[in-house]
């Protein structure tokens, strides 16, 4: 299970703002909070919210993961590296399009249902978040409570949330308290970038599934995808020129 050190959070806000020549008055301004606020972050003395989480990322041009577990990318997905630079609505629309190149017997399907891009791309939950939404967390739990096919207080103790938690998390597409999206990742697998900031990050979902595939349908779906990839292209430069 997944926690939090705040101490090690702090160790990395120092790191990336020292590799960047800022001192911390700089990142305060920038994070929108105190001088004395953001050396109790870089000290561990304090949790870091959602709201400075993200400006951090942003500024620093990291990952969630990163800043809260140190975690950094270790794979190449073959899909990803082709879109992964694109606008959040063309990555959706690419690996949506990518989804049905796999068609999933029932055996199959049942072995990736836990899986969350199999959820997302596959069982219908990208189509119950606006690309715009700030944070995929109100939809995940609806889903979840939808697939499950149990009532909200069956969720609220699943989840260890209380009443007026879930109700402010269901009401508010923003999330404010760290934890939540946390406790979400640690029960169903969620990234923490798609549950705090509504993004899709490299998976290696859609690899996996394409190694399975025989070597013609491989060749197939590959030339499917770059074609609408380049397709796409250029119909965004003919609409600039």
């Amino acid at each position: 299970m997944r926690c939090i050190d705040d101490f090690e959070v702090g160790n990395r806000l120092k790191k990336l703002r020292e590799d960047k020549g800022n001192n911390k008055t700089d990142l305060a301004i920038e994070l929108n909070i105190s001088t004395a606020q953001y050396g109790r972050l870089e000290g561990g003395k304090a949790r870091i919210t959602t709201e400075v989480l993200n400006k951090a990322c942003a500024y620093y041009n990291t990952s969630v993961n990163y800043v809260l577990f140190g975690e950094s990318p270790l794979y190449t997905s073959v899909f990803f590296e082709k879109i992964n630079k694109l606008p959040q609505p063309d990555i959706r629309r690419f690996l949506k399009i990518l989804s049905c190149l796999f068609p999933l017997d029932s055996n199959n399907s049942k072995k990736y249902s836990e899986e969350p891009f199999y959820k997302i791309f596959m069982d219908g939950l990208l189509e119950m978040i606006p690309v715009h939404a700030p944070s995929a967390v109100m939809y995940v739990l609806e889903y979840e409570k939808n697939r499950k096919k149990v009532s909200e207080n069956q969720m609220i103790r699943e989840l260890g949330l209380t009443r007026f938690k879930w109700d402010s998390l269901i009401k508010d597409c923003n999330v404010h308290d760290i934890t939540i999206p946390l406790t979400i990742n640690n029960k169903y697998g969620y990234d923490m970038d798609f549950l705090i900031n509504n993004k899709i990050n490299c998976n290696m979902f859609f690899d996996n599934l394409f190694e399975k595939e025989n070597p013609v349908k491989q060749k197939e779906i590959m030339e499917i995808f770059d074609l609408v990839v380049k397709t796409s292209a250029q119909n965004i430069n003919k609409g600039q020129e």
